[in-house]
């Protein structure tokens, strides 16, 4: 079994052309399923990670500017 972190949430509006278009990573589950990669099990949703945990590998100025999205 492989462990695949997936949820819909995970899309961000970028520009239309961006490198990285956000679309793709919402159809890979999908092709991965329909080709028999993967099976439904595989996925899984993860859950947020506890702020100690991010506070000992980020520094506390970047943390801050995440946390209030700037």
């Amino acid at each position: 079994m492989l462990n695949i972190a997936y949820h819909p949430i995970y899309q961000l509006p970028l520009p239309e052309g961006h490198r990285f278009p956000m679309e793709k990573y919402d159809l890979l589950p999908t092709q991965l399923r329909y080709e028999g990669s993967c099976e439904e099990e595989d996925f899984f949703t993860p859950e947020k990670i506890p702020n100690p945990l991010i506070e000992a590998v980020h520094c506390p100025d970047y943390l801050q500017r995440l946390l209030t999205l700037e």
